[in-house]
């Protein structure tokens, strides 16, 4: 789509600091976070939500926040992805939460 947030970063016409980059998503900086540690795991095609997602993509996902946790060697950490009401970008993303504190 072409006024969407998460398009125009994945096409690189809004700057971001990109954290991490697959074949499908990329790894954003929330910019507001709701935690000292909160990423964005963006799907890099527009999929409006979580039911027009396929279980690769989810589990690709997975694997990303699991080797974020690893990579910031973290004990615990939220993964969540809101839709419906909740969803403030109709684009697929996920939240990776952590240090709370």
């Amino acid at each position: 789509m072409n006024d969407c947030i998460f398009c125009k970063i994945v096409r690189r016409e809004i700057p971001s600091d990109i954290k991490k980059e697959t074949h499908n998503f990329i790894v954003i900086a929330d910019i507001k976070p709701s935690a000292k540690t909160h990423f964005l795991i963006v799907s890099k095609n527009h999929i409006a939500d979580i039911t027009s997602s396929t279980d690769n993509l989810l589990i690709e996902a997975k694997n990303i926040a699991l080797k974020l946790q690893k990579e910031l060697k973290l004990d615990e950490f939220q993964f969540r992805v809101n839709w419906g009401k909740l969803l403030e970008v109709n684009h697929l993303h996920f939240h990776f939460m952590a240090n709370f504190n």
